[in-house]
């Protein structure tokens, strides 16, 4: 992707990403060459040191920051948070850290896997400093930045106007929308989640039962036939195919790590009375993973090595 220029007074906004692990690296790049005004921060070091290397103005200081976007913004002042979802109140709520920059008129958006309902409570207060709030859910993993994300946006109805060009350039074009008021977007984005926790175990649960078959499968075969034209074809689907052809199974552990959005997906349903038995079902499979037994299991395996294929999520070696 060929890089464009931005320029002070552009149509394109400017913004902040504040946070530059997996996702908060790959949205500062594809927003800098999609010709958005982009600056970012990071704690450490070695991610400030990489985005300014790609010619993306960065700082591990936080007033630093915050100036460099100033020197680019014409219009309201956009930050990105893509932090931990723990951190998200002490940084950006607050007084202290990027909380004590704020001032009436800057957009707020929480791109990372926070809990909706943070969300819902975090939108009044930053409202009452003046400060527009945006809640994202973002999919897309490692891959986004090439194949763009997918994103599930709520907040400010008012303010969404500002902000859609940077939703839309993110996108591979129409899979992002605007769903509602604060809390909606990460709403959305847990159930992804779960849905994606079931999803995995089935898939992962399918190919342990034909890899003890007794016809000695090439599963690298039986996935090329899935891919297209089946009922289960699917991006995992995909995915699978890269694990037979190219990880080394037999050293991988079943520990399969959790974030917490299956939680999350799971207490939120029982909450509102739905059955979500499926997603519960993987959720237990992920809490027992740890076990000696169960990390000896294929279709944990799979399903470790898949979180590894789409988000760069560590993999357990035995």
């Amino acid at each position: 992707m060929k890089r464009q220029q931005h320029r002070k007074g552009s149509s394109k906004p400017a913004l902040a990403v504040f946070g530059l692990g997996r996702m908060g690296s790959q949205i500062a790049r594809r927003l800098d060459k999609k010709g958005f005004g982009v600056v970012a921060w990071n704690r450490s070091p070695d991610p400030v040191n990489e985005a300014s290397r790609s010619g993306i103005p960065a700082s591990a200081d936080i007033a630093e920051a915050v100036a460099m976007l100033d020197g680019i913004s014409s219009g309201p002042r956009i930050f990105w948070v893509m932090l931990p979802h723990a951190i998200f109140d002490e940084f950006v709520m607050g007084d202290g850290h990027l909380g004590a920059h704020l001032r009436k008129g800057d957009i707020v958006i929480d791109g990372g896997n926070s809990f909706y309902k943070d969300s819902m409570r975090r939108a009044p207060i930053l409202a009452k400093k003046g400060v527009h709030f945006f809640d994202c859910g973002t999919s897309g993993g490692i891959w986004g930045e090439k194949e763009g994300f997918a994103l599930m946006v709520g907040g400010d109805r008012s303010r969404w106007p500002l902000v859609e060009p940077i939703f839309k350039a993110l996108s591979s074009g129409d899979n992002f929308a605007y769903l509602g008021k604060a809390g909606a977007g990460h709403f959305v984005k847990m159930v992804h989640n779960g849905i994606e926790y079931g999803m995995m175990e089935a898939i992962g649960e399918g190919y342990a039962v034909l890899e003890a078959s007794p016809f000695r499968l090439d599963l690298a075969a039986v996935t090329r036939v899935y891919q297209k034209g089946s009922v289960v074809r699917s991006w995992l689907i995909d995915l699978a195919r890269n694990i037979f052809e190219n990880e080394d199974i037999s050293r991988t552990s079943g520990k399969i790590d959790a974030t917490g959005e299956g939680e999350w997906t799971v207490k939120t349903a029982k909450a509102l009375g739905v059955d979500v038995r499926v997603i519960e079902d993987a959720l237990a499979v992920r809490r027992e993973s740890s076990s000696a037994k169960d990390q000896k299991k294929f279709s944990n395996k799979i399903v470790a090595l898949l979180r590894k294929q789409f988000g760069g999520h560590a993999v357990h070696k035995r």
